[in-house]
């Protein structure tokens, strides 16, 4: 290992150096870093890169890059029509952090169908989502479905929007 080296996992910062009122607040999200650093520290040694030779439409069909370039640590992007890596962009991609395209999967996604924990999508499937459709538990939307809802239509266990379904709504035509 020579000294150019940086280890991705001691960029991030420890919730220990934090001093007064941060310190709550980083505790907070100690378990979020652990899993990061985690992540990191398995991708690390997962550097691995496939990509179909031929090309449609000048990207190729499958694209798979998995693994954090060093020495400056930033994950891999995979581009293509169907891709598979830390960060992919495409047709059908599945990201293990971040994904766009049109049909997605990943914790954060964007695109025209998404199924993620965060996504911003027109058919939104998440924990918390925006979108024309958003099913969630969080959901802001034109038809919006979740726990906490608001759209113009709005179904959920708290809901706002112009037609409310739910236990508690706040509509100008409610159920």
């Amino acid at each position: 290992m020579n000294a150019s080296h940086i280890d991705l996992v001691e960029t991030v910062p420890h919730t220990s150096d934090s001093r007064g009122g941060w310190g709550k607040v980083c505790s907070l999200f100690t378990p979020f870093l652990r899993l990061y650093r985690h992540f990191c520290r398995a991708l690390d040694g997962l550097p691995y890169e496939y990509g179909w030779p031929r090309r449609l439409l000048g990207l190729p069909p499958l694209s798979v890059n998995l693994g954090c370039d060093n020495p400056g640590g930033r994950m891999r992007r995979a581009e293509g029509v169907v891709t598979i890596g830390n960060q992919a962009t495409g047709v059908l991609a599945s990201g293990v952090f971040a994904a766009l395209g049109l049909f997605v999967v990943a914790p954060v996604a964007a695109g025209l169908v998404a199924v993620s924990i965060g996504s911003v999508a027109v058919v939104s499937v998440s924990v918390i989502g925006v979108g024309v459709v958003s099913v969630a538990v969080f959901a802001l939307g034109s038809v919006a479905v979740g726990f906490r809802s608001v759209g113009i239509v709005a179904l959920g266990q708290r809901a706002v929007g112009i037609i409310g379904l739910g236990q508690r709504v706040r509509a100008l035509f409610p159920d």
